[in-house]
């Protein structure tokens, strides 16, 4: 009977398990986040909208190749180059640091010393700041590229003509011209030994890269819809600057006890842009407000209609119209799809619930008495704060001057972490080992932080590599914070936004790589370290491609692109570089980091929100049992 007993408690805690697995992989899934979507609410989320998309994508494309068995055959050969094709994708990205600039040639940049490629940090004797001292040669270069650009376009056309959508053989069409035009260039490149008047190979490898990536095609088509809905908004921000920079001139024309470095000399549009876009005000219209205290009333009157009205105004229609954007496409897949969608969903759980009962079954063939035993020892109260308080002693040891008594203490610390982790390691077992990514991070971090402490201890004085490593400790010293609920799903909630990466920030990259091959071709090589100033940003320039790209970075996240792109017109003696700055703080910063960051923090407030509820929900029944009680007594 008590035999009974225990079997019928031990099924009832599977069952229990095998639910709360499920439950949490439908909360977690990537690929069940369509579940969220409702036709008719309007909380979808982008997260909702990207994985619908991506579901009916494979429905649409499994559908045209299943046809007929040939083409499902040639479909299985392209899916199993899968992982042929990342690698040559990334390898693409990856040699782009590396590529010798536009601008650097063996006539212009020649110096007697060619000894690691000075030939391109050098001009008339004079240095110019770049990011990369090493440059892959030429020929080597543009063969590889034209060796990878050739096979993902061959790729993308044989998917196309298997799939025969037509909106993929444009696609694939598009790519083939792309790719002709970069080996044409690539060609005439290697023949002058990049001596030639025009380079176009970093300019086509955004598009390329656009083309290559459905999701970053749907993302940047979307974008373009809605500046294309938007034009009459843009009208008035114009009609607005245009306005005011006519009055502004009628008014301050006369004025000539300006000071002549100020500002307010440039073009009085660039200015009234700065002012807008910018937390410069007072350096703008200080000296006025220094003569008459009127003045003042002008710039006031400017930045509340164009900076607090229009601007915001602007921000909000863009967010707006993406929502509609996402909620019309929604309801047209859900219509189109919703029977597969059921089908396929019914699918997945009854596979993930085989592969739930397996992983039951595994743990209760592992779960043994020596096994227990440790486990008991590891979950220990008292075991958990010992390992925290010689984490968090780990750490601390970053701050002080490690001598050989210090480095024992590591030493001994990290020795028990890293003999717990083999413990861990042994009992998890050879299966189930690579489902835990955080016990396989755990031992890569543990056993490289033991054998640079070993290292320094036999006299290998480098200890810069050990101090970062040891940051890692950290996390382990503060574990005890994931035991607050709300701090997990905070964690849990913000870590999620990860799996659309690609979504959410690959127009902004496409973006950067795009300015930074412009901004290559029109001020690469002519910024120079004689030019630098008080602030040196000379450093921030378009030299190299990663100097481009941090350039880029500066002037997102940096609210003063003014000063940067002052100082372009002053060594360029022009204003006519500030097309190029305000056109990337037009589209870059205002539309595309506005609307991006206003999709992440609704998605976030959304999982905090549902985990809320949810939590209010499961404890009513208990508030109410306990009312109940109370009552009866």
């Amino acid at each position: 009977m008590n035999l009974k007993i225990e079997n019928a408690q031990q099924s009832e805690e599977n069952a229990k398990h095998l639910d709360d697995a499920k439950e949490s992989y439908f909360s977690n899934s990537k690929v069940l986040d369509f579940q969220n979507i409702d036709q008719y609410n309007d909380s979808n989320n982008f997260a909702s909208f990207y994985a619908l998309n991506r579901l009916s994508n494979h429905l649409e494309n499994r559908a045209s190749y299943n046809q007929n068995s040939q083409s499902v055959i040639l479909m299985q050969k392209y899916k199993r180059q899968k992982m042929i094709r990342t690698v040559f994708f990334y390898i693409y990205l990856i040699i782009t640091v590396f590529q010798r600039p536009t601008w650097c040639n063996f006539v212009d940049y020649q110096v007697k010393s060619m000894l690691f490629q000075e030939y391109c940090s050098i001009y008339n004797g004079q240095k110019l700041p770049t990011m990369v001292n090493f440059y892959l040669p030429i020929s080597l270069y543009y063969c590889i590229e034209i060796l990878i650009v050739l096979y993902l376009c061959l790729s993308k056309v044989f998917k196309a003509t298997i799939l025969g959508s037509e909106s993929k053989k444009r696609a694939a069409i598009v790519q083939l011209f792309i790719t002709f035009l970069i080996i044409v260039n690539d060609v005439t490149v290697m023949i002058l030994e990049n001596n030639s008047p025009i380079n176009i190979s970093l300019l086509m490898k955004p598009i390329l890269i656009v083309l290559q990536k459905r999701t970053l095609r749907a993302t940047i088509f979307h974008y373009c819809q809605i500046v294309n809905k938007g034009k009459e908004i843009y009208y008035l921000m114009i009609f607005s600057l245009i306005f005011f920079a006519g009055l502004g001139s009628a008014i301050f024309q006369q004025k000539e006890n300006v000071p002549s470095e100020s500002t307010i000399q440039q073009c009085i549009v660039i200015i009234l842009f700065v002012l807008q876009t910018t937390v410069n005000s007072p350096d703008i219209y200080l000296p006025y407000y220094g003569e008459s205290r009127g003045y003042v009333a002008y710039f006031i009157l400017f930045q509340f209609i164009n900076t607090t009205l229009i601007i915001n105004f602007v921000l909000a229609f863009f967010y707006s119209s993406y929502k509609d954007l996402m909620q019309k496409e929604t309801k047209q897949i859900l219509s189109k799809y919703n029977h597969r969608f059921s089908l396929k969903t019914q699918k997945f759980f009854r596979t993930r619930t085989g592969s739930d009962i397996t992983r039951l079954a595994d743990l209760s063939s592992l779960d043994n008495e020596i096994s227990r035993s440790i486990y008991q020892i590891l979950d220990n109260r008292f075991y958990e704060i010992f390992i925290e308080i010689i984490s968090t002693l780990s750490f601390i040891m970053i701050f002080f001057t490690i001598t050989n008594v210090k480095l024992w203490i590591l030493l001994i610390c990290n020795s028990i972490m890293f003999g717990e982790c083999l413990l861990l390691i042994y009992y998890t077992g050879k299966r189930r080992i690579w489902r835990k990514k955080s016990l396989i991070i755990e031992f890569i971090f543990s056993s490289s932080i033991l054998f640079l402490i070993i290292l320094n201890m036999l006299g290998y004085h480098d200890q810069k590599i050990l101090l970062v490593l040891l940051c890692y400790r950290l996390l382990r010293g503060c574990r005890w914070l994931l035991k607050n609920k709300s701090f997990t799903v905070l964690i849990i909630s913000i870590t999620s936004t990860f799996q659309y990466i690609v979504q959410l920030f690959g127009a902004l990259f496409i973006l950067f790589m795009l300015f930074t091959a412009v901004g290559q071709l029109l001020f690469g090589g002519r910024i120079f370290f004689s030019d630098e100033n008080q602030v040196h940003y000379e450093l921030a320039n378009f030299n190299d491609f990663l100097s481009g790209m941090c350039t880029c970075w500066f002037l997102l996240i940096i609210n003063n692109w003014n000063v940067i792109s002052y100082n372009y017109a002053k060594i360029f003696n022009t204003d006519l570089v500030y097309i190029f700055f305000i056109s990337f703080y037009i589209v870059v910063v205002l539309f595309t980091l506005n609307v991006t960051m206003a999709l992440l923090i609704e998605y976030i407030v959304q999982k905090l929100n549902v985990k809320n509820q949810t939590d209010a929900s499961s404890q009513e029944p208990q508030d109410e049992m306990l009312s109940n009680q109370q009552s009866l007594k």
